[in-house]
């Protein structure tokens, strides 16, 4: 094709990240958020690690932490890493077709969106008009988000808030006025993942951003919590199944952030 030779694509935004481009070899994903991945080329050949099953499919929705092996066939991909409370999993999954807890395939709007990100790796718009171009994807008819629950979205909120401190569950719980154990119980079911997961993952995003602000991946990692880049580049590779390095190595400048949206 004729934009094989452009690198890869991430954009960043508090609610969503979006990522476009090629991985050489299977993703092996266990990440802390819902996410949305398609291949813009040809099918995904999808697989439960230790089942011996493989699918086909051109888009997935996969609930957070779930864990699935995924090889594009070095097509060009698309990861969209969705909103943190579950809003944007439960609206998706909802309209498509579920295979096994956790998985969910074909998006309604599949087109549209492979579209779009086609565009966006050959010709990239600005992050706020790349977010409201992908919202139309995600939510072609405008519905209104399911609820969070207050306490849940509060909870988070904290976390982002004081992103280089380890807040224990029970200083989190008593901030909302639940015990320790609705808390987890409630998170767990809003999230999807430990709270702990979920500050690892904000983590990532807090370090990237700096990176892409000018920082050195040592400072921008120690600012967003971590103990050191080796601490950051592990949780990385655990989380999104791949290194560092496979992605921001690859963007030559195609790292799009916008904290506004």
């Amino acid at each position: 094709m004729a934009n094989n030779h452009l690198s890869n694509l991430l954009y960043l935004w508090p609610r969503r990240t979006l990522f476009v481009g090629r991985v050489a070899g299977p993703i092996r994903f266990s990440q802390a958020a819902a996410s949305l991945v398609v291949g813009l080329e040809a099918p995904l050949q999808v697989a439960l690690p230790g089942s011996g099953e493989a699918w086909h499919q051109h888009s997935l929705l996969l609930a957070p932490g779930t864990r699935v092996e995924i090889d594009a066939g070095g097509q060009l991909v698309a990861a969209c890493y969705l909103d943190a409370l579950g809003q944007d999993f439960r609206l998706l999954a909802d309209g498509m077709n579920r295979w096994t807890p956790g998985i969910h395939g074909h998006l309604p709007g599949e087109p549209e969106l492979q579209d779009l990100c086609r565009r966006l790796h050959a010709r990239p718009l600005e992050p706020e008009d790349a977010y409201l171009a992908l919202e139309r994807c995600i939510n072609p008819s405008g519905q209104a988000y399911p609820p969070a629950d207050p306490r849940v979205e509060a909870v988070v909120a904290l976390i982002r808030e004081r992103i280089t401190e380890n807040l224990s569950v029970e200083q989190l719980a008593g901030a909302v006025n639940l015990s320790v154990s609705r808390l987890v119980e409630l998170f767990r079911e809003q999230i999807g993942v430990p709270i702990r997961r979920y500050r690892q993952w904000h983590r990532l995003f807090v370090t990237v951003t700096g990176v892409e602000r000018g920082e050195t991946l040592t400072n921008a990692a120690i600012a967003a919590g971590f103990t050191d880049s080796a601490h950051f580049s592990h949780t990385f590779r655990m989380t999104l199944g791949m290194t560092p390095s496979d992605i921001l190595a690859m963007l030559s400048g195609r790292l799009f952030v916008d904290l506004s949206v």
